[in-house]
Formats: structure tokens, C-alpha cells, sequence
């Protein structure tokens, strides 16, 4: 790389560096109520991502600058996240994650009971890997997986540049594919969390790309990649039921559409790995997750019974941008841009998916990636029915990479004709709106910047309600089970360190949320030993994404209270004590005997 190119490169660090310190401002404003603070976290996120992508497009860059300039692009997205409430995890995921990793450091052995995730110790990854990490460094829970997270991003975004080079033939289409992949709704925030499928996602791609060099390597050398292959599938496979479930099935659709064009399946064909992944897949499922089969299930037939009665007309669509905890919805303007955003991919991938049929047809990959992409829109749909917006939302993060190849090769190539001069320009402004319609789509718009976690005061630090109970718990001698809304179990989880249980099974949010007792609340209490109870009377604190923090002014649904009875109820059990009370949360000790 000659000194030009190193300078370049040099100039695009520092502007993202500026674009990261600008989003670090922007939540410093929002923690203090500062208006402004949206417009600095958007105008960050534009410094950060159009200059790259303006680079991107040029063709004076060499492979190894795309490549690194990639990079760069994942890691600054990434410090945009962990800049949200470092140096702490805030994300309902990441505090269930973390308190896997401090049972394995605490009880030296996998699999401990997970009291409000309960699959989530069956697939120990990413917890045994932070763990190990910990044991070494002496690093905390949350330095390790930070650091872990985003050597995954790294991972993920440089394997997705060299997969696209290797398969498109062109660095500079695979620069382009591994930049309009972070455009995907999931990218800045839910798939940058402390979470399984944050590791899982890059070993998919590792897979991936193994799979496409092995196909080109000399017949001989075939069986050199059995090894890392096999440890690579098997990493999945403990890491993430989904992921490794969309394994098995790219994995067999690549193994046909070659056989299908080769007429035979011997080698590069990777029908055995295809085969290896499903047998590794069901063992798991079999001998150590079997209450994935529970925990899947009940969500996607409830998501495709959704979808059909919305289709059906039965019941009525899923409003667009609203979440279904307390969060606002986005503001007209940031509407419009996040479906302006969906509209300009719609058509780069009409032009995209014309050219790939013309130029691809006969090759596996493009095609497999084709399919991708249709499936991208179709899981666009899911998200009008409300009990599919999950599944559609997470199935987006896989077929977005067929949409990125498309996208960026024939895509992009068939839009720069008509004005050559104007093109660049022109497509890194429509770059920006789909990499800011990404981010609105993909997360609640105020959940998009930090809220006060702990506030200073004449010289003391004053911690928000949730988080006080949870480390008022930690330095009890408290033993028993205990009973709480979702953000405070979440905090009593890490880093109160408490068994506690949550949400419809068994029906703790509506016993926390009636203001009558009644004897069937009595009952499930004793009948899951739950001797503490925490109510809360901030309707916030249902909400596993905005309740730890504390309110600021005019946030509508942060500052909304329940009746006093959800709390008051409790004094009515025999033998049962306020053991804690901070005026919005308060415990009860039960006696043990409800």
C-alpha cells in the first residue's frame, strides 16, 4: 500500500473517529435532556458511514485499503453502541448473557440455571468463551464481552468482504456488499449486544467463506479443510439454536444448486457438512437443549397463526415503528426516511436481481444469494402481523447478506450508467438515508440514545430505582427466590446476582401489575418459591429496553404510574414485611410462607 493510500486511509480514521466522538456527545446531551442530541447522533452516524462508502465507490482504492476501510466501517458502528451506556450493559439480552458468564465463574461448570432465560445455558459459546477470557485477564464480565463482541464484528464484516470477493469476482463489489450490510436494521444495536447470536452470526460467515475457498481449492487439498470446518459447525451449533438452524439450511441449498449444475455430488460439494450440521444440530437438541423445542415453538406458531389472521383480515396490522413495550414512536420525518430507505432497495434490487439473473444463473452462490434477497421482502411482511415482527426481524439479519451482494454488484453497476459524473454522489446520499432509515427501523427511536443510568449531585452519585434495588440486593444476605417486573429482574439478575423469575410464566407481570390480591397469586408464589417480592409502580418497568432508567422531563410513559394497591397489596399476606422501600420500588419478604 503506497503512502497515498496509507494517507487516505489515515484521513477516513480520523473522520469516523470524529463520527464516534459526535455519537459519544449525542448521548451525553441525552442524558442531560438536551434537545439537540438527536441531530448530533444522526449527523455522527453520517460522519462515520458516507465518507467510507464515497471511498468505496471509487476505484482508486486497492483490495487491502476496501478490506480495511470495511473494518473500520464495523468497528465505528460498534463504538456507537458500546458508547451508548459503557461501561455497563443495559440490554435485556446482554444481562441475561451476563449472568450466565458469572454462574460459570461462580459454579465452574456449564449449563446453571437461567431462572428467566432458561435456554440460554444450553447454548454456552459465547459465555464459556467471555468466561475463559475473564479467568485469564482478570478482566470484568463486561470488558471481556465487549471485547469479544467486537472481535466478532470484526469477524463478521471482514469474512462477509472476502465471501463477496471470493464469489463476485471484484474487490471493489465486495466492499461495497460488506458496506450496505451494515445498512441492516439489526446492525448498530440488536446485533452488537453482549448476546449468542452477536458470535454466532461471524462463525456463520467463517463457515461460509471456508466452504466457497474450499470449492476452489485443488482436488488434493480437499480434505484440509475437514478440520476447521468441523470445529467451526460445532462452535455454532453450542453458540445458537438459530443460527446453526440457518446453517443446515444454506448449507443444503448450496449442496443442491451444486449438485444440480454438476450433476453428481462428489467433492467440493459440501453435502457432508450440510449432513454433518443437521446430525451436530439434533444431538444438541436432543441430549443437552431439548427446551428449545418449548421455547421455539409456542413463538412461531403463534407468529404464523398472526400473520394468517392479518392476512385473513381477522385481526388488525401491526402499526410500523411502534414498539410493543413503552417506547414512542419515531417522528413523522424519521418515518419517512426509514421507508424511503426500504423504498431505494427496493430499487437497487430490481435493477440488482435483473443483472444477476442475466450474468449468474448457472452459478450457486449468486443464486442462492438471489433467493436471499426475495427473502428479505418477504420477511418485511412479517413485521405488519405483531406476533411475527420478531421472527421477521431476525430472519432479516440473514438474508440481508444475499440483499448486500445484489445490491452492491450488478445493483449498483446498472445505476451508475445513466450519469457516470453525478453517480457517486448520488448513491452515497442514498447510501446515508438507508443506513439512518436502517437505524430507525431496526430500534425504538427513544431507546436510539442513552438515558441517565446514575446522576451526580453536590458531589454524590445517585443510582436510578431499579439499579439501586439490585445492588441493595447484592449486599444483602437474602436467600429464596424472588418475584419482579422485567427491567428490575433484569438488574437483580447482573448485578443484583439474585434468582428471580419474570414475565407470563409463571404469570408474575400480571400479579405485579393487579392491584387486588387474589388467592391465585398466593399460590403461584408458593408453588415456584418465590419469597420476594419487588413492586414497582412505574408502568416503565414492564419494558426491558427503557426501564432502568431514570425519567427525564416531558417522557411521557417513563413518568406514568400504577395504582398504589400493586405495592400496598402485599401487606395484607400474614407474616409478610417491607424490607425495602426507595418510593417508586419497593421489597417484600413473604416469610416464606404466602
Amino acid at each position: 500500500m503506497d503512502g497515498v493510500r496509507v494517507n487516505r486511509f489515515a484521513i477516513s480514521l480520523l473522520v469516523a473517529g470524529l463520527g464516534v466522538f459526535l455519537c459519544s456527545l449525542a448521548n451525553a446531551l441525552a442524558r442531560a435532556g438536551t434537545e439537540p442530541a438527536m441531530t448530533v447522533y444522526i449527523v455522527g452516524l453520517l460522519t462515520i458511514a458516507l465518507p467510507i462508502f464515497f471511498r468505496l465507490l471509487g476505484s482508486g482504492a486497492g483490495a487491502g485499503e476496501r478490506l480495511a476501510l470495511v473494518c473500520l466501517l464495523g468497528i465505528a458502528v460498534y463504538l456507537v453502541k458500546v458508547v451508548h451506556d459503557a461501561p455497563t450493559f443495559t440490554f435485556t439480552d446482554e444481562l441475561i448473557h451476563a449472568f450466565n458468564v458469572e454462574q460459570i465463574r461462580e459454579h465452574a461448570h456449564l449449563f446453571h440455571h437461567n431462572p428467566v432465560l432458561k435456554v440460554t445455558p444450553y447454548y454456552p459459546g459465547l459465555e464459556g468463551a467471555t468466561s475463559a477470557l475473564t479467568s485469564i485477564t482478570g478482566l470484568s464480565t463486561y470488558v471481556a464481552g465487549t471485547v469479544l463482541v467486537g472481535i466478532g464484528r470484526l469477524v463478521l464484516i471482514g469474512g462477509l468482504f472476502l465471501l463477496f470477493a471470493r464469489i463476485g469476482g471484484s474487490a471493489r463489489t465486495a466492499g461495497l456488499a460488506a458496506a450496505i450490510y451494515t445498512t441492516n436494521f439489526n446492525f448498530i444495536f440488536w446485533g452488537a449486544q453482549f448476546s449468542y447470536e452477536s458470535l454466532a452470526l461471524p462463525l456463520l460467515v467463517i463457515v461460509l467463506l471456508m466452504v466457497a475457498e474450499r470449492e476452489r481449492s485443488p482436488r488434493a487439498l480437499l480434505g484440509e479443510w475437514a478440520a476447521p470446518l468441523v470445529i467451526a459447525i460445532a462452535a455454532i451449533v453450542i453458540t445458537h439454536h438459530l443460527t446453526s438452524y440457518a446453517l443446515v439450511a444454506i448449507l443444503a441449498a448450496l449442496s443442491i444448486l451444486l449438485w444440480y449444475f454438476a450433476r453428481n455430488w462428489r467433492p467440493p460439494n459440501p453435502w457432508p457438512f450440510a449432513l454433518l450440521s443437521l446430525i451436530l444440530v439434533a444431538g444438541w437438541l436432543a441430549v443437552v437443549a431439548g427446551e428449545t423445542f418449548s421455547y421455539l415453538s409456542n413463538p412461531l406458531s403463534e407468529a404464523f397463526e398472526a400473520l394468517g389472521k392479518t392476512i385473513a383480515g381477522e385481526s388488525a396490522p401491526r402499526g410500523l415503528f411502534q414498539s410493543s413495550g413503552s417506547s414512542a414512536p419515531a417522528p413523522i420525518g424519521a418515518r419517512i426516511v426509514a421507508l424511503l430507505g426500504v423504498a431505494l432497495l427496493g430499487v437497487a434490487w430490481l435493477f440488482g436481481i435483473r443483472a444477476n439473473w442475466r450474468d449468474y444463473r448457472t452459478r450457486p452462490w449468486p443464486l442462492l444469494f438471489m433467493v436471499a434477497s426475495v427473502g428479505f421482502f418477504l420477511a418485511l411482511g412479517l413485521r405488519l402481523a405483531p406476533a411475527a415482527w420478531e421472527t421477521g426481524n431476525r430472519a432479516s439479519e440473514f438474508f440481508y447478506i444475499g440483499l448486500a451482494f445484489v445490491v452492491a454488484g450488478a445493483g449498483l453497476t446498472e445505476l451508475r450508467r445513466p450519469s457516470p459524473r453525478a453517480a457517486p454522489w448520488l448513491l452515497t446520499a442514498a447510501f446515508g438515508i438507508v443506513f439512518i432509515g436502517g437505524a430507525i427501523s431496526g430500534w425504538p427511536w427513544d431507546g436510539q440514545l442513552a438515558k441517565p443510568l446514575r446522576v451526580s449531585a453536590e458531589g454524590r452519585t445517585i443510582t436510578s430505582p431499579p439499579l439501586a434495588v439490585a445492588e441493595w440486593a447484592r449486599a444483602e444476605d437474602l436467600e429464596g427466590g424472588w418475584a419482579a417486573a422485567t427491567a428490575d429482574a433484569n438488574l437483580l439478575l447482573v448485578p443484583g446476582g439474585r434468582d428471580v423469575t419474570t414475565g407470563k410464566n409463571p404469570d408474575v407481570a400480571d400479579m405485579l401489575t393487579n392491584p387486588s390480591l387474589e388467592p391465585w397469586q398466593l399460590r403461584m408464589l408458593r408453588e415456584n418459591n418465590l419469597r420476594y417480592v419487588v413492586t414497582d409502580r412505574r408502568e416503565i418497568s414492564s419494558d426491558g429496553l427503557q426501564g432502568y432508567f431514570f425519567p427525564l422531563r416531558g417522557a411521557g410513559a417513563y413518568n406514568n404510574l400504577l395504582f398504589p394497591g400493586v405495592a400496598s397489596k402485599f401487606s395484607q399476606v400474614p407474616g409478610a414485611a417491607r424490607i425495602y422501600d426507595n418510593g417508586l420500588i419497593a421489597v417484600y419478604d413473604l416469610g416464606g410462607r404466602p
